[in-house]
């Protein structure tokens, strides 16, 4: 008896809510038309609403290693092509070291077979006699020696070769060029620059090529071995890029040089 007390005795008392007259809250008179206003929006609502919808956060693809980079790296330029052969032209093994090996190589005189990414021109290099050479040039013992110029059907076997390159814009193979950046400096670097920067090199290279003197055409060679070299020897001491543009004519290198402006333009921009 004595716990039923204290248990029913302290018990709160039961409220009949039926029996509990509502609460009755004044309201503004709103007008007799036109929707009502939507309650003014609080820093504290903003904060929530930001806090529940996040921005989406974009991860980045990771590198390969560079070891295991050469079907990555291919499939990136074939589609920088737009569906044209690009990568027909590039070797198939080493290609991030091959394209930072050929780019160093082009500032220098010479590109040696063994690290090219790009295969060179089918057939061989197209030069006819020159009948009337001016000036005349004489061999140590006084003889006149034999002078070339380039055949102009010379400059057809590189018109592929200049398509290719007008395929690809400029600014979204700069955009590749910083996504794979990890993978360029760590080639340059194996090349024996630990404190080199492959990217500056590139828009030294370029402004190397865009350089190159445009000289009277036609352009005078002579063969005293197994290759021609340039007749002048100002010309024969340019670098291999500025030759390069020699080579292919007037009119492939106008094209060449606009697109390696845009290209140089692109990589100086933002991000």
């Amino acid at each position: 008896a004595v716990a039923a007390w204290y248990v029913l005795g302290t018990r709160s008392p039961v409220v009949d809510e039926a029996a509990t007259p509502p609460r009755i809250v004044e309201q503004a008179q709103q007008p007799a038309s036109g929707p009502a206003a939507a309650p003014a929006e609080t820093e504290e609502t903003a904060a929530a609403k930001a806090v529940s919808t996040p921005e989406p956060v974009v991860e980045e693809v990771p590198l390969p290693e560079l070891a295991a980079s050469d079907g990555v790296a291919l499939a990136t330029l074939a589609g920088l092509a737009g569906g044209a052969p690009l990568t027909d032209y590039l070797a198939q093994d080493a290609v991030i070291s091959r394209i930072v090996a050929t780019v160093d190589a082009l500032g220098g005189r010479r590109v040696s077979d063994v690290i090219q990414a790009v295969r060179g021109p089918d057939g061989e290099f197209l030069a006819v006699a020159a009948d009337s050479p001016d000036p005349l040039l004489r061999n140590e013992a006084g003889d006149p020696l034999p002078q070339y110029a380039i055949d102009p059907a010379n400059y057809q076997r590189y018109a592929a070769y200049v398509e290719l390159l007008e395929a690809v814009d400029p600014a979204e193979l700069a955009a590749a060029v910083r996504s794979y950046r990890p993978l360029l400096e760590e080639a340059y670097r194996q090349m024996g620059y630990p404190e080199g920067d492959f990217v500056q090199r590139l828009r030294a290279v370029i402004d190397d090529v865009l350089a190159a003197p445009e000289p009277r055409q036609p352009i005078r060679l002579i063969k005293p071995e197994a290759y021609y070299v340039y007749a002048d020897p100002q010309l024969e001491a340019l670098s291999a890029g500025q030759k390069a543009l020699l080579r292919m004519g007037p009119g492939n290198a106008a094209r060449v040089r606009a697109w390696l402006t845009a290209f140089r333009d692109a990589l100086a921009a933002p991000a």
